[in-house]
Protein backbone atom coordinates (compact mmCIF):
# COMPACT_ATOMS: atom_id res chain seq x y z
CA UNK A 1 0.00 0.00 0.00
CA UNK A 2 1.60 3.34 -0.97
CA UNK A 3 2.27 6.75 1.27
CA UNK A 4 -1.01 8.31 -0.87
CA UNK A 5 -3.23 5.34 -0.28
CA UNK A 6 -2.46 4.85 3.59
CA UNK A 7 -3.37 9.05 3.63
CA UNK A 8 -6.39 8.58 1.38
CA UNK A 9 -7.70 6.11 4.13
CA UNK A 10 -7.05 8.69 7.10
CA UNK A 11 -8.89 11.27 5.08
CA UNK A 12 -12.02 8.97 4.62
CA UNK A 13 -11.70 8.17 8.02
CA UNK A 14 -11.17 11.49 9.50
CA UNK A 15 -14.74 12.55 7.32
CA UNK A 16 -16.51 9.77 9.19
CA UNK A 17 -15.66 10.98 12.23
CA UNK A 18 -16.85 14.40 11.50
CA UNK A 19 -19.90 13.46 10.00
CA UNK A 20 -20.62 11.19 12.77
CA UNK A 21 -20.21 13.79 15.06
CA UNK A 22 -22.09 16.12 12.97
CA UNK A 23 -24.87 13.55 13.67
CA UNK A 24 -24.12 12.77 17.14
CA UNK A 25 -22.73 16.00 19.05
CA UNK A 26 -21.68 13.67 22.49
CA UNK A 27 -19.23 10.92 21.67
CA UNK A 28 -18.63 8.55 24.48
CA UNK A 29 -17.56 5.01 24.61
CA UNK A 30 -21.17 3.80 26.26
CA UNK A 31 -22.53 5.84 23.67
CA UNK A 32 -20.92 5.22 20.03
CA UNK A 33 -17.56 2.69 20.96
CA UNK A 34 -16.68 2.69 17.02
CA UNK A 35 -17.35 6.36 16.53
CA UNK A 36 -15.60 7.84 20.09
CA UNK A 37 -12.13 5.82 18.59
CA UNK A 38 -11.87 7.76 15.56
CA UNK A 39 -12.96 10.92 17.06
CA UNK A 40 -10.30 10.39 20.02
CA UNK A 41 -7.89 9.46 16.88
CA UNK A 42 -8.13 12.70 14.75
CA UNK A 43 -9.05 15.21 17.40
CA UNK A 44 -6.38 17.61 16.13
CA UNK A 45 -8.26 17.83 13.09
CA UNK A 46 -11.59 17.72 14.02
CA UNK A 47 -11.66 20.73 16.24
CA UNK A 48 -9.89 22.76 13.03
CA UNK A 49 -12.74 21.54 11.19
CA UNK A 50 -15.10 22.51 13.76
CA UNK A 51 -13.72 26.06 14.49
CA UNK A 52 -13.89 26.53 10.23
CA UNK A 53 -17.78 26.51 11.33
CA UNK A 54 -17.49 28.40 14.32
CA UNK A 55 -17.67 25.31 16.53
CA UNK A 56 -15.86 23.98 19.22
CA UNK A 57 -15.43 20.58 20.34
CA UNK A 58 -15.05 19.95 23.64
CA UNK A 59 -13.52 16.77 25.95
CA UNK A 60 -14.49 15.98 29.55
CA UNK A 61 -12.82 12.58 30.25
CA UNK A 62 -14.11 10.18 27.94
CA UNK A 63 -17.13 12.57 26.80
CA UNK A 64 -16.35 13.93 23.46
CA UNK A 65 -19.32 17.55 22.45
CA UNK A 66 -19.85 19.53 19.44
CA UNK A 67 -20.66 22.90 20.58
CA UNK A 68 -22.68 24.49 17.74
CA UNK A 69 -22.34 28.21 19.18
CA UNK A 70 -24.77 30.36 18.12
CA UNK A 71 -23.21 33.65 15.61
CA UNK A 72 -24.64 37.18 16.14
CA UNK A 73 -28.10 35.31 17.21
CA UNK A 74 -27.98 32.56 14.78
CA UNK A 75 -28.14 28.87 15.79
CA UNK A 76 -26.91 25.94 13.78
CA UNK A 77 -30.36 24.20 12.55
CA UNK A 78 -29.25 20.91 11.21
CA UNK A 79 -31.41 18.55 8.96
CA UNK A 80 -33.37 16.99 11.77
CA UNK A 81 -36.78 16.88 13.45
CA UNK A 82 -36.59 18.19 17.07
CA UNK A 83 -38.06 17.03 19.89
CA UNK A 84 -41.44 17.76 20.85
CA UNK A 85 -41.33 20.69 23.90
CA UNK A 86 -42.98 18.70 27.19
CA UNK A 87 -40.21 15.55 27.08
CA UNK A 88 -37.20 17.77 26.04
CA UNK A 89 -38.33 20.59 29.00
CA UNK A 90 -38.61 16.94 31.29
CA UNK A 91 -35.30 15.85 30.25
CA UNK A 92 -33.98 19.22 31.30
CA UNK A 93 -35.82 19.22 34.56
CA UNK A 94 -34.06 15.70 35.17
CA UNK A 95 -30.67 16.39 34.39
CA UNK A 96 -30.78 19.26 37.09
CA UNK A 97 -32.15 17.09 39.36
CA UNK A 98 -29.10 14.10 38.56
CA UNK A 99 -26.71 17.09 39.53
CA UNK A 100 -27.24 17.14 42.91
CA UNK A 101 -27.61 13.20 42.88
CA UNK A 102 -24.54 12.34 45.49
CA UNK A 103 -25.37 8.34 44.40
CA UNK A 104 -24.14 7.66 41.21
CA UNK A 105 -26.74 5.20 40.36
CA UNK A 106 -30.82 6.09 39.85
CA UNK A 107 -33.61 4.27 38.94
CA UNK A 108 -36.94 5.19 36.76
CA UNK A 109 -39.03 5.16 39.31
CA UNK A 110 -36.63 7.28 41.76
CA UNK A 111 -36.29 9.93 38.40
CA UNK A 112 -40.21 10.47 38.53
CA UNK A 113 -41.01 10.90 42.36
CA UNK A 114 -37.79 13.73 42.08
CA UNK A 115 -39.09 15.57 38.96
CA UNK A 116 -42.69 15.66 40.75
CA UNK A 117 -41.79 16.99 44.14
CA UNK A 118 -39.17 19.48 42.40
CA UNK A 119 -42.17 20.79 40.07
CA UNK A 120 -44.38 20.84 42.72
CA UNK A 121 -41.84 22.52 45.10
CA UNK A 122 -41.00 25.36 42.38
CA UNK A 123 -44.24 25.52 40.52
CA UNK A 124 -42.52 24.62 37.47
CA UNK A 125 -43.76 22.55 34.80
CA UNK A 126 -46.63 20.39 35.69
CA UNK A 127 -45.95 16.37 35.97
CA UNK A 128 -48.42 13.74 38.01
CA UNK A 129 -46.99 10.56 37.58
CA UNK A 130 -50.95 9.32 37.85
CA UNK A 131 -51.78 10.32 34.75
CA UNK A 132 -50.01 7.80 31.75
CA UNK A 133 -49.34 10.73 29.25
CA UNK A 134 -46.96 12.21 31.98
CA UNK A 135 -45.13 8.95 32.13
CA UNK A 136 -44.95 8.83 28.42
CA UNK A 137 -43.28 12.22 28.00
CA UNK A 138 -40.78 11.57 31.02
CA UNK A 139 -39.77 8.47 29.59
CA UNK A 140 -38.95 10.29 26.35
CA UNK A 141 -36.97 12.77 28.38
CA UNK A 142 -35.22 10.30 30.09
CA UNK A 143 -34.15 8.73 26.59
CA UNK A 144 -33.60 11.50 24.88
CA UNK A 145 -30.74 11.52 28.05
CA UNK A 146 -30.07 8.27 27.54
CA UNK A 147 -28.59 9.28 23.86
CA UNK A 148 -26.97 11.99 24.86
CA UNK A 149 -24.84 9.77 26.91
CA UNK A 150 -25.88 11.36 30.28
CA UNK A 151 -27.61 7.95 31.68
CA UNK A 152 -26.63 4.89 30.63
CA UNK A 153 -29.23 2.58 31.08
CA UNK A 154 -27.90 -1.10 33.21
CA UNK A 155 -31.53 -2.17 33.22
CA UNK A 156 -32.39 -4.09 29.93
CA UNK A 157 -35.64 -6.06 30.67
CA UNK A 158 -38.35 -4.51 28.34
CA UNK A 159 -40.74 -5.92 30.47
CA UNK A 160 -40.20 -3.24 33.38
CA UNK A 161 -39.85 -0.03 31.44
CA UNK A 162 -43.64 -1.80 29.89
CA UNK A 163 -45.11 -1.86 33.17
CA UNK A 164 -44.09 1.26 34.29
CA UNK A 165 -45.41 3.11 31.86
CA UNK A 166 -48.50 1.22 31.68
CA UNK A 167 -49.13 1.06 35.52
CA UNK A 168 -46.66 2.98 36.99
CA UNK A 169 -45.37 0.43 39.33
CA UNK A 170 -42.04 -0.93 39.63
CA UNK A 171 -38.72 0.66 39.24
CA UNK A 172 -38.79 1.28 35.78
CA UNK A 173 -35.35 0.86 35.11
CA UNK A 174 -31.74 1.51 36.67
CA UNK A 175 -29.70 3.87 34.85
CA UNK A 176 -25.83 4.66 35.69
CA UNK A 177 -25.42 8.52 36.13
CA UNK A 178 -22.42 9.79 33.60
CA UNK A 179 -21.33 13.23 35.16
CA UNK A 180 -18.74 13.80 32.66
CA UNK A 181 -21.65 13.68 29.59
CA UNK A 182 -24.02 15.44 32.52
CA UNK A 183 -21.61 18.34 32.19
CA UNK A 184 -21.45 18.76 28.50
CA UNK A 185 -25.28 18.82 28.23
CA UNK A 186 -26.02 22.42 28.40
CA UNK A 187 -23.40 25.35 27.97
CA UNK A 188 -25.11 28.35 29.32
CA UNK A 189 -22.50 30.52 27.69
CA UNK A 190 -24.02 29.54 24.06
CA UNK A 191 -27.58 29.97 25.49
CA UNK A 192 -26.51 33.61 26.24
CA UNK A 193 -25.16 33.89 22.38
CA UNK A 194 -28.33 32.57 21.65
CA UNK A 195 -30.60 35.19 23.50
CA UNK A 196 -28.25 38.01 23.28
CA UNK A 197 -26.47 38.03 20.25
CA UNK A 198 -22.84 39.66 20.26
CA UNK A 199 -21.92 41.30 16.72
CA UNK A 200 -18.57 39.65 15.69
CA UNK A 201 -17.64 41.18 12.55
CA UNK A 202 -16.78 40.35 9.39
CA UNK A 203 -14.86 36.88 10.08
CA UNK A 204 -17.81 34.80 11.00
CA UNK A 205 -19.02 35.16 6.87
CA UNK A 206 -17.08 31.54 5.86
CA UNK A 207 -18.43 30.33 8.70
CA UNK A 208 -22.02 31.34 8.25
CA UNK A 209 -22.15 30.15 4.69
CA UNK A 210 -20.84 26.48 5.48
CA UNK A 211 -22.65 26.09 8.61
CA UNK A 212 -25.59 26.35 6.16
CA UNK A 213 -24.35 24.03 3.47
CA UNK A 214 -22.87 21.42 5.57
CA UNK A 215 -25.34 21.36 8.38
CA UNK A 216 -28.38 21.46 5.46
CA UNK A 217 -26.65 20.33 2.92
CA UNK A 218 -28.15 23.00 0.47
CA UNK A 219 -27.08 26.77 0.42
CA UNK A 220 -29.70 29.37 -1.51
CA UNK A 221 -26.79 31.70 -2.87
CA UNK A 222 -30.40 34.44 -4.13
CA UNK A 223 -31.45 34.41 -0.60
CA UNK A 224 -27.98 35.64 0.73
CA UNK A 225 -27.77 39.00 1.86
CA UNK A 226 -25.10 42.01 0.14
CA UNK A 227 -22.72 40.78 2.33
CA UNK A 228 -22.62 37.29 2.15
CA UNK A 229 -23.41 36.81 -1.49
CA UNK A 230 -20.23 39.13 -2.17
CA UNK A 231 -18.20 36.93 -0.20
CA UNK A 232 -19.70 33.78 -1.48
CA UNK A 233 -18.50 35.15 -5.06
CA UNK A 234 -14.91 35.83 -3.98
CA UNK A 235 -14.48 32.57 -1.73
CA UNK A 236 -16.56 29.81 -3.53
CA UNK A 237 -13.55 27.94 -4.44
CA UNK A 238 -11.88 27.42 -1.12
CA UNK A 239 -16.02 27.38 0.87
CA UNK A 240 -16.19 24.34 -1.84
CA UNK A 241 -12.40 22.49 -1.13
CA UNK A 242 -13.22 23.02 2.66
CA UNK A 243 -17.16 21.28 2.81
CA UNK A 244 -15.66 18.50 0.67
CA UNK A 245 -12.67 18.32 2.55
CA UNK A 246 -14.94 17.38 5.79
CA UNK A 247 -17.57 15.63 4.82
CA UNK A 248 -16.35 13.51 1.95
CA UNK A 249 -19.44 14.80 -0.46
CA UNK A 250 -19.68 16.55 -3.47
CA UNK A 251 -21.21 20.30 -3.89
CA UNK A 252 -23.53 20.20 -7.04
CA UNK A 253 -23.51 23.84 -8.03
CA UNK A 254 -26.93 25.28 -9.62
CA UNK A 255 -27.49 28.89 -9.98
CA UNK A 256 -30.21 28.90 -7.20
CA UNK A 257 -28.80 26.29 -4.83
CA UNK A 258 -25.76 24.41 -4.00
CA UNK A 259 -26.45 21.37 -2.88
CA UNK A 260 -24.07 19.01 -1.10
CA UNK A 261 -24.08 15.77 -1.73
CA UNK A 262 -23.26 12.94 1.03
CA UNK A 263 -22.07 9.15 -0.45
CA UNK A 264 -23.55 6.33 1.06
CA UNK A 265 -21.08 3.86 0.97
CA UNK A 266 -18.34 5.74 2.25
CA UNK A 267 -18.25 6.18 6.35
CA UNK A 268 -20.58 8.99 6.22
CA UNK A 269 -22.83 8.46 9.15
CA UNK A 270 -26.65 7.35 7.70
CA UNK A 271 -28.38 9.67 9.56
CA UNK A 272 -27.08 12.54 7.28
CA UNK A 273 -27.38 10.83 4.03
CA UNK A 274 -30.54 11.82 2.35
CA UNK A 275 -31.79 8.22 0.66
CA UNK A 276 -34.55 9.41 -1.92
CA UNK A 277 -35.27 8.44 -4.25
CA UNK A 278 -35.51 5.02 -3.13
CA UNK A 279 -37.10 2.18 -5.24
CA UNK A 280 -40.98 2.58 -3.75
CA UNK A 281 -44.60 3.28 -4.69
CA UNK A 282 -44.23 6.38 -2.25
CA UNK A 283 -41.01 8.26 -3.81
CA UNK A 284 -42.41 7.17 -7.14
CA UNK A 285 -45.58 9.26 -6.56
CA UNK A 286 -43.53 11.58 -4.80
CA UNK A 287 -41.05 12.39 -7.81
CA UNK A 288 -44.30 12.79 -9.71
CA UNK A 289 -45.87 15.38 -8.20
CA UNK A 290 -42.85 17.15 -7.45
CA UNK A 291 -42.02 17.45 -11.42
CA UNK A 292 -45.52 18.84 -12.01
CA UNK A 293 -45.60 20.82 -9.40
CA UNK A 294 -42.14 22.29 -10.30
CA UNK A 295 -44.04 22.84 -13.70
CA UNK A 296 -47.48 24.11 -12.52
CA UNK A 297 -45.89 26.57 -9.72
CA UNK A 298 -44.87 30.13 -10.10
CA UNK A 299 -41.03 31.03 -9.33
CA UNK A 300 -39.91 32.25 -6.35
CA UNK A 301 -37.32 35.49 -6.29
CA UNK A 302 -35.03 33.37 -4.02
CA UNK A 303 -35.61 30.17 -6.00
CA UNK A 304 -38.09 27.31 -5.73
CA UNK A 305 -41.60 26.99 -6.71
CA UNK A 306 -44.97 27.88 -5.12
CA UNK A 307 -47.91 25.85 -5.78
CA UNK A 308 -51.33 26.72 -4.32
CA UNK A 309 -53.08 23.79 -2.42
CA UNK A 310 -56.16 23.43 -5.12
CA UNK A 311 -53.44 22.94 -7.85
CA UNK A 312 -51.62 20.22 -5.72
CA UNK A 313 -55.01 18.72 -5.31
CA UNK A 314 -55.58 18.63 -8.83
CA UNK A 315 -52.06 17.36 -9.75
CA UNK A 316 -52.52 14.41 -6.91
CA UNK A 317 -56.53 13.36 -8.63
CA UNK A 318 -54.65 13.57 -12.15
CA UNK A 319 -51.34 10.86 -10.71
CA UNK A 320 -54.28 8.73 -8.89
CA UNK A 321 -56.27 8.55 -12.39
CA UNK A 322 -54.23 7.70 -14.44
CA UNK A 323 -51.89 4.99 -12.27
CA UNK A 324 -53.83 3.89 -9.67
CA UNK A 325 -53.95 0.19 -10.96
CA UNK A 326 -50.01 0.12 -10.65
CA UNK A 327 -50.16 1.44 -6.94
CA UNK A 328 -49.70 0.20 -3.71
CA UNK A 329 -53.10 -1.12 -2.08
CA UNK A 330 -52.76 1.60 0.24
CA UNK A 331 -52.22 4.24 -2.68
CA UNK A 332 -55.17 3.38 -4.27
CA UNK A 333 -57.67 4.37 -1.50
CA UNK A 334 -57.46 7.57 -2.71
CA UNK A 335 -55.65 10.97 -4.42
CA UNK A 336 -55.38 12.41 -0.52
CA UNK A 337 -53.85 9.28 0.15
CA UNK A 338 -51.22 10.08 -2.74
CA UNK A 339 -50.71 13.73 -1.92
CA UNK A 340 -50.11 12.87 1.61
CA UNK A 341 -47.36 9.88 0.99
CA UNK A 342 -45.40 12.64 -1.62
CA UNK A 343 -45.84 15.21 0.62
CA UNK A 344 -44.14 13.04 3.62
CA UNK A 345 -41.41 11.69 1.41
CA UNK A 346 -40.64 15.19 -0.12
CA UNK A 347 -40.30 16.94 3.55
CA UNK A 348 -38.60 14.28 4.71
CA UNK A 349 -36.03 14.57 1.79
CA UNK A 350 -35.74 18.45 3.14
CA UNK A 351 -37.24 19.15 -0.68
CA UNK A 352 -40.63 20.65 0.56
CA UNK A 353 -42.10 23.01 2.84
CA UNK A 354 -46.34 23.13 3.25
CA UNK A 355 -47.84 25.96 4.69
CA UNK A 356 -51.43 25.83 7.15
CA UNK A 357 -53.18 25.83 4.28
CA UNK A 358 -51.97 23.67 2.23
CA UNK A 359 -49.58 25.01 -0.35
CA UNK A 360 -46.78 23.67 -1.26
CA UNK A 361 -43.30 25.63 -1.57
CA UNK A 362 -40.37 23.27 -3.20
CA UNK A 363 -36.96 24.52 -2.47
CA UNK A 364 -34.28 25.33 -4.99
CA UNK A 365 -32.61 21.78 -4.71
CA UNK A 366 -36.04 20.34 -5.74
CA UNK A 367 -34.85 21.29 -9.26
CA UNK A 368 -32.70 18.66 -9.39
CA UNK A 369 -35.17 15.78 -9.96
CA UNK A 370 -37.46 14.78 -12.11
CA UNK A 371 -40.81 12.23 -12.84
CA UNK A 372 -39.42 9.01 -12.93
CA UNK A 373 -40.68 7.12 -16.06
CA UNK A 374 -43.02 4.23 -15.27
CA UNK A 375 -42.10 1.13 -16.95
CA UNK A 376 -44.38 -1.25 -18.47
CA UNK A 377 -43.77 -4.71 -17.56
CA UNK A 378 -42.41 -7.65 -19.29
CA UNK A 379 -43.16 -10.87 -18.80
CA UNK A 380 -40.07 -11.72 -15.88
CA UNK A 381 -42.02 -8.45 -14.35
CA UNK A 382 -45.02 -8.45 -11.95
CA UNK A 383 -48.39 -7.84 -13.29
CA UNK A 384 -49.36 -3.92 -13.94
CA UNK A 385 -51.83 -3.97 -11.02
CA UNK A 386 -48.63 -5.18 -8.46
CA UNK A 387 -45.96 -3.25 -9.90
CA UNK A 388 -44.72 -1.49 -6.94
CA UNK A 389 -46.35 -4.48 -3.96
CA UNK A 390 -43.25 -5.85 -3.86
CA UNK A 391 -41.66 -2.79 -1.73
CA UNK A 392 -44.54 -2.27 1.03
Amino acid sequence: MTVTSFSRADLVERQAAFTGLLAHPLVAPWTHPELYAVVHRHEHTLSVWCARLGYRLIRIDQCYRLRRSPIEGRTAVPRDTPPPRRPLVLALLAAAILEDRRQDSITLQEISDDVRQFAAANRFVGYDPEHRSHRVALLAGVRLLITHGVLDQRTHRGELLESWERTGGGIGAGYLIRRDALVLLVDTRDVQLALDPVEVGGGVRGQLILRELVETQALHPLELDETLSAYLASQRRRLIDQAEEMTGGTVELRADAWVLLLPSDAGVDPDLVIDFPQASAADWVALALLDAAGREGEPRPGGGRHCPDAAVADLARDLHAEHASRLTVALRESAEAVRSAAEAQLQAAGLLVVDTSGDWYLLPEAGRYRAADLQLPSAATPAPDTLFEEYE
